[in-house]
């Protein structure tokens, strides 16, 4: 008489076909695991390589226009840089008019003057620099065209801190910047 194996449904199977069943179902879990799996990771990976080229390629069209736009600006002598004047520093007199030199600028750009502060501590200790602080109100175009006219002056160093804060219609500006002093 052969022995059988009775399984959790009621069918009796030999112990062999019982092992056979076992280590059929390892060897697919086994080709599950080490087979289908890691392909499935390494399809991922193509799908994100892809994604990517694709979104490459697409801004690659997208700039493809600018691109020869500006080969024909270099073509036909390209455009010109404003000349910037000469740098020097302010003298005893000009950093007493500042405030209205300053004042003068930002309305010309179109803003709205909150205040105007040089600050003098800045010049002590044999600083050759002044630090000014400056608050206005307007739109962004009309700070953009206030910080291009302050960077031509023959003073002006560089910008320390922008402070952006919005308000009711407009924008209010809070601006820190360096002017070569005497």
């Amino acid at each position: 008489m052969k022995e059988t194996t009775e399984t959790g449904s009621g069918l009796k199977l030999p112990p062999k076909t019982a092992l056979y069943l076992l280590i059929g179902l390892g060897v697919v879990v086994l080709f599950i695991l080490l087979g289908i799996v890691p392909m499935q990771q390494s399809l991922r990976k193509l799908d994100d390589s892809i994604a990517q080229a694709r979104f490459r390629i697409e801004e690659q069209n997208a700039l493809h226009p600018i691109y020869l736009h500006m080969l024909a600006i270099a073509a036909a002598g390209g455009t010109k840089a404003p000349q910037l004047p000469r740098k020097q520093s302010l003298n005893q007199e000009q950093v007493s008019r500042l405030t209205d030199t300053l004042t003068q600028i930002i309305m010309k750009s179109g803003l709205e003057v909150q205040t105007v502060v040089p600050d003098p501590s800045s010049l002590g200790m044999g600083s050759k620099s002044l630090a000014v602080t400056v608050h206005v109100r307007g739109s962004r175009e009309k700070f953009h065209d206030f910080l291009m006219e302050l960077a031509v002056q023959p003073s002006f160093e560089n910008v320390e801190t922008v402070q952006v804060t919005p308000k009711a219609g407009s924008m209010e500006y809070m601006v820190t910047f360096w002017l070569a002093a005497e």
